[in-house]
């Protein structure tokens, strides 16, 4: 699994623009040349140049190096809530066909694919209440290797599979009109969580998939608090929502 999850094609990251740029402190001068830099790079320059930016704009947090998915377009760009908050932000990954600088404009016209977002509460309690954990260990048991058993039942039109990792608790959702089957998606999260660690949650951490869903950014979620502040990966797809989590507690090379 770290061989594959290494030489998928390179991530992406854009966020919301908010305000001008030269809000961020970048001169016009600078901004050119970026421009310029971003219209000539490769793929995995384009990449380097985007995880380099955001770790500049959130110099305190460590952030995501891996996003994009094979089948997806393969430049990555970034736009970030106002910096001058750095409790509490959100960034947004978007695939484009062509490289775009960090924070153009244009990406507000675009449809984001996974997002990163901060936010402090005023106490570790709070926030371990935020991350709103689901934990219901019952129903057919299922054996996910490793030692790790699900529980699999089925409600309204879906078929869930909850288990549970240290303080992570996971859930997975099956359409039972699609056919769909939970099982084949835990086990490879079961074994991609063999060799790459997530961040370590305070006391809770939840990741929550859909076998499939309607391509939207906010189907898959990975939520955990460290103190009293919550984070949480959300992507268009299951397996990159828990692959791009892991890559900011084990970065990887775009």
């Amino acid at each position: 699994m770290r061989k594959f999850v290494r030489t998928i094609v390179a991530v992406g990251i854009v966020t919301q623009f908010v305000g001008p740029l030269n809000s961020f402190g970048v001169s016009p001068f600078a901004l050119e040349t970026q421009t310029v830099q971003a219209q000539s790079a490769t793929p995995q320059e384009h990449a380097q140049y985007v995880v380099d930016g955001l770790a500049e704009i959130y110099p305190d947090d460590r952030l995501p190096t891996y996003v994009l998915t094979p089948d997806m377009p393969e430049y990555v760009t970034a736009a970030t809530t106002n910096r001058s908050d750095q409790e509490n932000f959100n960034i947004f990954y978007y695939a484009e066909d062509e490289p775009i600088k960090i924070n153009d404009p244009a990406v507000n016209e675009l449809t984001p694919i996974a997002s990163l977002s901060k936010t402090s509460y005023a106490s570790e309690e709070e926030a371990a209440g935020a991350v709103d954990q689901i934990l219901d260990l019952q129903g057919e048991e299922v054996d996910l290797g490793y030692g790790h058993t699900g529980f699999m039942q089925g409600a309204a039109g879906s078929t869930y599979l909850n288990w549970q990792e240290g303080n992570w608790s996971l859930l997975i959702q099956a359409s039972n009109m699609n056919g769909e089957d939970p099982i084949p998606l835990a086990e490879e999260v079961v074994d991609y969580l063999k060799e790459v660690y997530l961040p370590a949650p305070t006391d809770v951490g939840q990741i929550t998939l859909k076998v499939s869903g309607d391509g939207n950014y906010e189907d898959n979620s990975v939520v955990w608090h460290e103190g009293a502040v919550v984070y949480e990966v959300k992507h268009a797809d299951p397996m990159h929502a828990v692959i791009m989590a892991g890559s900011i507690s084990e970065p990887t090379e775009q």
